[in-house]
Order: structure tokens, then sequence, then C-alpha cells
């Protein structure tokens, strides 16, 4: 990925990599939890579930936008934005999750 010569090491392509896989895992463990929540009757849940998904869709495509940030060394970038984004999305997913099973449970 890395078009520069000398560039001594890949860290930052392997973090944007990390960042783009957690928030498509994140993705596709929110589809599963949509579809429980609709036909369990938990709309409320699954509009949740909706919200996040498009959050990591978004997140998706920001992440594919630091790809290209990686290749202008003249300015720097900061990576605070895809980083809350994927931590927001992994906690929308784990408390959907844990949420979706309470309700499923105590029915």
């Amino acid at each position: 990925m890395t078009s520069f010569p000398g560039r001594e090491a890949l860290q930052p392509e392997r973090t944007a990599l990390a960042w783009q896989r957690t928030a498509v895992t994140a993705l596709v463990l929110i589809v599963p939890m949509v579809v429980v929540a609709v036909r369990t009757r938990l709309f409320a849940l699954a509009g949740l579930g909706g919200a996040a998904g498009l959050v990591g869709w978004m997140l998706v495509v920001a992440v594919h936008r630091r790809f290209a940030e990686l290749h202008d060394d003249d300015r720097g970038y900061s990576p605070l934005l895809p980083i809350a984004g994927v931590a927001a999305v992994t906690a929308l997913g784990a408390i959907g999750g844990v949420a979706l099973g309470l309700a499923v449970w105590l029915r």
C-alpha cells in the first residue's frame, strides 16, 4: 500500500486496516440482532440497531478515506474521529446485543 521509498514501517496502514475490519465485524454482528429484534417485535431495539448500522457504514467510508490520507506525508491527520467511530459502533453493538438478549429472555 505504501508508495513512499524508504518508509520504515507500515503501522499506519495496519491500524487503518484494523479499524476497517472492526467496523465490518460490528456490522456483521448488528444485522442478525436487528432481524431478531424485528421478529420478536422489539422495534425500538431494531431502530437503534439500524442507526448503529448506519453509523457503521459511515465509519467504513471514513476509514476508507483514511487510507488516502496515509499517503500524504506533508500534512498531519488526526485519527481521533475514526477511532471514536470504531469505539461507538462496537459499544452500540455490544449494548444492543445485551439489551436484545435480556428483552428476549424476560419475555
